[in-house]
């Protein structure tokens, strides 16, 4: 760098607050705690479903279609078998997705309601206070 852009370089200033490591750590756990709970009620859901008809692509145990390639079959059998020992359906990672859409829409929700009454003022005291009339 020349002399002309040292010269008009700012200094970075350290922030005044941070932020404390166990918030991170709820962050990430709660990104892990969420589409596990998803998981569980999606299947909860799929098992108490008494009421709402799903259409049968959801509720069918997942097979993956042969390809007439023998190496490529030899990999699909002990997959479609495990399928269909667990009983793995499609409506079990369709509403897994809804249901972890949902979790995070509700944190980000009450993230945002806990830091309009708890985060910092609005304005500042260089700011103008609004126009009101």
């Amino acid at each position: 760098m020349g002399f002309s852009s040292q010269q008009y370089r700012k200094d970075q200033q350290e922030r005044p607050w941070k932020v404390h490591p166990i918030w991170r750590g709820i962050g990430c756990l709660l990104l892990l705690l969420v589409p596990i709970m998803s998981w569980f009620g999606a299947g909860l859901f799929l098992q108490t479903n008494t009421k709402i008809a799903l259409p049968r692509d959801l509720t069918q145990v997942v097979a993956i279609p042969y390809t007439r390639i023998n190496v490529i079959d030899q990999l699909i059998i002990p997959i479609n078998q495990y399928f269909k020992a667990s009983g793995f359906v499609l409506g079990q990672l369709f509403f897994t997705i809804i249901l972890s859409f949902i979790g995070f829409g509700v944190l980000a929700f009450a993230y945002a309601i806990l830091y309009k009454m708890a985060g910092p003022p609005r304005y500042g005291p260089f700011d103008i206070p609004p126009n009101v009339k």
